[in-house]
């Protein structure tokens, strides 16, 4: 078993355990959920690595689907490039205290480096609260890169 392989099943088991229906938790609304990754595209949107900063918790990691993986500072050093306006579908949640784990399909035209990166494909993504918006702590991008 791969170094990636590992990393995709501890995030899956993670995310597979923390998946509780919304009903039966507390601060977790769909509204909660897409402002969340909103937040977070949108700082990216701004190629700006401060306002990506102020969404990334310090303990962020980065998986994609090559395998390659970042912390927040490297990822802050090698940010990715989209134009228009991104399109969630597919969204389920689920939130538990200061919790929010989203999973959802993810329609972008994005690059990260000079590859184009696939239009539409899945996604995971880990959310904690924090004051009165959401800092991303960990995400998953199975795009194809290239």
């Amino acid at each position: 078993m791969n170094k990636r392989q590992v990393a995709l099943g501890l995030l899956t088991g993670f995310a597979g355990a923390s998946l509780i229906p919304v009903a039966a938790t507390a601060g977790g609304t769909e509204a909660d959920a897409k402002a969340a990754i909103f937040a977070w595209l949108s700082a990216l949107a701004s190629h700006d690595p401060a306002k990506v900063a102020k969404v990334l918790a310090p303990e962020f990691q980065i998986l994609r689907s090559d395998g390659s993986g970042y912390d927040s500072q490297t990822y802050l050093a090698n940010l990715p490039k989209f134009k228009g306006k991104p399109e969630i579908q597919n969204l389920a949640f689920g939130a538990n205290g200061d919790l929010l784990v989203a999973r959802y399909t993810l329609k972008l035209e994005q690059k990260i480096g000079d590859k184009p990166v696939q239009t539409l494909a899945p996604r995971l993504s880990v959310f904690r609260k924090q004051g009165a918006g959401w800092l991303i702590v960990a995400h998953a991008n199975f795009a194809q890169i290239g």
